[in-house]
């Protein structure tokens, strides 16, 4: 008997630990979330008590980063566990046809593959892969967007010429904004609101409408959660959530615009002529792309240009609470159930977005309020470090290794075949026992990068343009050979450019060793600014 049980022990357990004991995970993912949250302190006035309360009784990194700062590569590198830059995956291309990523499980594959049952709803990926879950909820959805009766566009209320960015990202208003698009040439014009797929969303008040997206995501979240406390004898489960906002459109319902009356609005620290010192255009003409553009547009489209950039900064603020009421949805239901200690939870955004800061109203740049995300640990059997913070900096890379590491499959692979990569990051462990800790095996800088125009087209890691961040310093190496260096501990708005400072050169030569132990040489004789419309899209 005992030789015939033994078999299928070994089978149910990996890295010492039995398939029952196994820890579950919620995983968190928000859209376009920058610090402009209580407990990141990004925005003195931002009102998020869920993300402060999973805080409290988590662990806080406040120098985490995005490794591409735009969305589909970002979620992409981070669900993988592979670089872009080693995917050669930096884009909007399907990654279930990259060469290298098609041969590496995702990390709801991964855990399917490891005896774990796999939820996925919302906004996880661009190109979702069904396959890697057990069940997937319910499909993203950005909008609801005004309509002129044959097309989405930008909203009414918002003036020209920012309205003609579009009806993502020229989009900002209250849902009790009803647009009323008036007949236009040969439009019929239209009034109310759509979703995604073009089907009416009504709207009569407040308490009388269609769900939001983000409202389904987190409902159908707090069901699978009591469902599955229903279950005696199911296995140990992940439940991934994905939230759209605070993405574009920025529609959020009426009482969390209230949060943020205008007239007592902090207005974002913002320096006049900022970009001086700087070489983003050096990559990215301003005519290429439109992004670069947000805020001049905005800017233009008020006689009083604080005013969009205020009104504008309220629809971003709402959004975020509006989300972080979603959040609190999700984590209250898990708390309320016999979960609550044995699951672990991990929280963060795809990348950050700037509102304003370097004249730059978007996110794909290698910046400060592009590349930090808000990360939140909360991992069972170790309360003695909650509420604490770490400072090294870390990022989404290391998510992957960081669940498999506390679920027990720490080295067990996570490719189809040898053609995958394996895992880039590092398990964020040691820093969940001891914050402060020496002992972690990763890097002492976060590594982002941002898809230039280039050549051809090419692919090559070093016709692209990188930052690394470490506790102090951030540093920045376009692929036009121009650099940029900021001191954080005096200048945590990025708004002097050390780079070419003598006494900061040995700091500078440092960082650039650092980033291209992570991704090779990056000296690029060859460059030449390339205009291209590839980079003319916004999700």
């Amino acid at each position: 008997m005992k030789s015939r049980l033994l078999p299928i022990l070994l089978s149910l357990t990996l890295s010492g630990l039995v398939l029952a004991e196994r820890p579950n995970i919620l995983l968190i993912m928000v859209d376009d979330l920058n610090d402009y949250s209580g407990c990141f302190g990004g925005h003195p006035q931002a009102i998020t008590p869920g993300l402060d309360a999973l805080t409290e009784g988590g662990v806080r990194f406040a120098n985490a980063h995005c490794n591409a700062q735009i969305c589909a590569p970002s979620r992409v590198s981070m669900l993988t566990g592979v670089y872009p830059h080693v995917s050669r995956n930096y884009w909007f291309d399907d990654w279930q046809k990259n060469d290298t990523l098609k041969h590496c499980k995702t990390l709801g594959q991964f855990l399917k593959d490891n005896g774990y049952a796999s939820y996925g709803t919302g906004k996880l990926m661009h190109n979702d892969h069904l396959d890697s879950w057990t069940e997937f909820g319910v499909s993203k959805d950005p909008g609801p967007f005004s309509f002129n009766g044959k097309k989405p566009t930008g909203h009414p209320s918002v003036p020209k010429p920012f309205r003609d960015i579009g009806h993502i990202d020229g989009t900002f208003a209250s849902l009790a904004d009803i647009p009323d698009v008036p007949p236009e040439g040969d439009l019929p014009g239209h009034k109310g609101w759509i979703t995604r797929k073009w089907k009416p969303f009504r709207y009569v008040s407040e308490t009388d409408r269609d769900l939001m997206n983000d409202e389904l995501q987190a409902n159908w979240a707090v069901d699978k959660i009591q469902q599955l406390a229903k279950e005696t004898k199911a296995p140990p489960f992940f439940l991934a959530v994905g939230f759209s906002r605070p993405h574009t459109p920025l529609i959020a319902p009426q009482k969390f615009f209230d949060m943020y009356p205008l007239d007592s609005l902090q207005f974002p620290p913002i320096k006049e002529n900022d970009r001086d010192d700087c070489y983003f255009s050096s990559v990215f003409p301003k005519w290429n792309p439109l992004w670069t553009e947000h805020y001049r547009l905005l800017t233009e489209s008020y006689a009083d240009p604080e005013e969009g950039i205020k009104r504008h900064l309220q629809a971003y603020l709402a959004c975020v609470s509006f989300v972080d009421e979603q959040i609190g949805k999700v984590i209250q239901a898990l708390d309320a159930s016999s979960f609550r200690n044995n699951t672990i939870v991990v929280l963060v955004s795809d990348h950050g977005y700037h509102q304003g800061g370097k004249q730059y109203l978007y996110k794909n740049s290698l910046w400060e309020e592009s590349t930090r995300i808000p990360m939140i640990v909360r991992a069972p059997e170790m309360e003695k470090s909650y509420g604490k913070t770490v400072a090294h900096p870390v990022s989404l890379i290391d998510v992957y290794p960081t669940i498999a590491d506390l679920c027990g499959l720490a080295g067990v692979d996570n490719r189809i075949n040898d053609k995958g990569a394996k895992l880039d990051g590092h398990s964020l462990k040691p820093f969940l026992i001891n914050p402060d800790t020496k002992e972690w095996k990763g890097p002492d800088v976060a590594l982002s990068v941002v898809k230039t125009p280039s050549p051809g087209n090419t692919l090559e890691p070093s016709y692209h343009s990188y930052a690394v961040r470490s506790r102090d310093y951030r540093y920045i190496h376009y692929v036009s050979e121009k650099e940029e260096l900021y001191d954080h501990t005096k200048d945590p708005n990025e708004w002097k450019n050390l780079a070419d400072n003598p006494e900061y050169a040995a700091i500078k030569d440092q960082l650039k060793s650092q980033m291209e132990a992570l991704t090779g040489d990056l000296d690029q004789t060859t460059f030449r600014p390339v205009r291209t419309k590839e980079n003319n899209r916004s999700l």
